[in-house]
């Protein structure tokens, strides 16, 4: 296979010499410039000949005889009738004018004059045409042209193939599993963008095998804490010897634990299916504040262990879309705001739609988040130094976003540490 510097350096190389061979022949098309320079110097030399004529002795041939020069042949015409001519030209030529004939751009112009009794023609040599003349002005040019372009195309393609070999290379370590290549250009042209393209592409690959990574580790973590908390009190419970209270206490941590191993790996697979889904492909009309208020009724265990109330402002909505998913989010944020809250403190939820969205905003007023962590709740498995302490994975945000924005739609965190949280989400109509 060729080398792309060699491919280019052939390819220009090439398109020189058509492009010079087509403005030779383009200019030949054009010779106006030459053909009156042929009319002055036949003209010049016919105006000669009769000012020899009259003004020597000598005869009519001898002056034919010494008149010849490396370019114009003049020679004596046996039979007017075969010269391509008007009859006004051959009235001119027999009222003693000189008549130049340039019919056709491609032929030879010729001039013809009447010496005495005899007809005589000025031209150019067989061998010494038109096309002949452009191309003895012009090849040296050409050639001096073609072998310049070449010169500089050969020292310059190096230059332009050099930061694609960059890239080659650094595809080459991409493939090898090295995500920290950077390529370096500062150009704005096509390669620029892809070796910008290509920065960006490594940099987000970076960003997936630290977030593979991650989600190995934490899930690991996830699933052996609780694993490692049914074996330990299966095992107490094997051993005997243990009261009524302690078996059921023990038999309750194993259910919580199971519960929660069940949540988790629900979570996990709902998670890796929504990733893997592109677009809502079961949509119903429904009402949207019917469908917040079943979310509330459906933690009341959660919320009456608290005694919170709830403030709501809901607009009657109807809303296209996927009803599970979208019950699977506002479970989870009512959840968060639940689990966040003080006893007896108040949860507000309003619903509002305009002409282009539909706004639904969820406000606690609990322990609240610091900037960091606000920065990092979508992130699978991650759980602020707060949250710490409650039950949980840190799937339940994650698992909002990605439906959000399934719907294309669009969700905002508003939070201060001890003052509460408000979850705002956009949907668009």
């Amino acid at each position: 296979m060729k080398k792309i510097a060699v491919k280019l350096v052939l390819f220009f190389i090439v398109l020189i010499c058509i492009s010079s061979l087509l403005s030779f022949l383009v200019s030949t098309l054009y010779t106006n410039n030459i053909v009156s320079e042929v009319k002055i110097n036949q003209e010049a030399t016919a105006i000669a000949i009769l000012e020899l004529d009259e003004k020597t002795d000598l005869t009519v041939d001898d002056i034919v005889n010494i008149m010849p020069t490396s370019m114009y042949d003049v020679r004596r015409i046996e039979d007017i009738d075969l010269m391509k001519i008007t009859n006004e030209e051959f009235e001119r030529i027999q009222k003693h004018e000189i008549v130049f004939v340039a019919h056709n751009r491609f032929y030879d112009p010729t001039t013809i004059l009447m010496v005495e009794d005899s007809y005589f023609k000025i031209s150019l040599y067989p061998n010494n045409t038109i096309f002949k003349i452009v191309a003895s002005r012009v090849w040296f040019s050409i050639l001096l042209y073609v072998l310049i372009g070449t010169l500089l195309i050969m020292l310059l393609a190096k230059r332009v193939v050099k930061p694609i070999l960059k890239l080659t290379s650094a595809t080459q370590e991409v493939a090898k599993g090295n995500f920290d290549i950077q390529v370096g250009n500062e150009s704005k042209d096509e390669i620029g963008q892809l070796t910008h393209n290509f920065n960006k592409m490594t940099r987000e690959l970076k960003n997936i095998e630290y977030l593979r990574k991650d989600f190995i580790t934490n899930v690991s973590h996830e699933f052996k804490t609780p694993i490692a908390s049914i074996q330990g009190f299966a095992k107490l419970l094997q051993k005997g010897n243990l009261s009524e209270q302690e078996k059921e206490e023990y038999t309750n941590i194993i259910v919580e634990e199971t519960s929660r191993l069940s949540n988790l790996s629900s979570n996990i697979l709902k998670l890796s299916k929504l990733e893997n889904q592109e677009i809502v492909d079961k949509k119903a009309v429904f009402s949207l504040d019917e469908q917040i208020r079943k979310c509330i009724l459906l933690l009341e265990y959660e919320w009456s262990k608290k005694n919170i109330e709830f403030d709501l402002e809901l607009d009657k909505v109807q809303y296209q879309g996927d009803e599970e998913l979208l019950q699977q989010v506002w479970i989870n944020l009512l959840s968060n705001a639940i689990k966040f809250s003080s006893k007896d403190s108040i949860i507000k939820i309003s619903l509002k739609q305009t002409a282009t969205i539909t706004c639904i905003k969820i406000t606690d007023y609990g322990i609240g988040m610091s900037e960091e962590t606000i920065l990092r709740i979508f992130e699978k498995f991650y759980q602020g130094d707060k949250a710490h302490s409650y039950e949980g994975n840190g799937l339940g945000l994650p698992l909002v976003k990605r439906i959000v924005d399934l719907n294309e739609g669009n969700v905002y965190v508003e939070s201060r540490l001890n003052t509460g949280t408000t979850f705002t989400i956009e949907l668009p109509l």
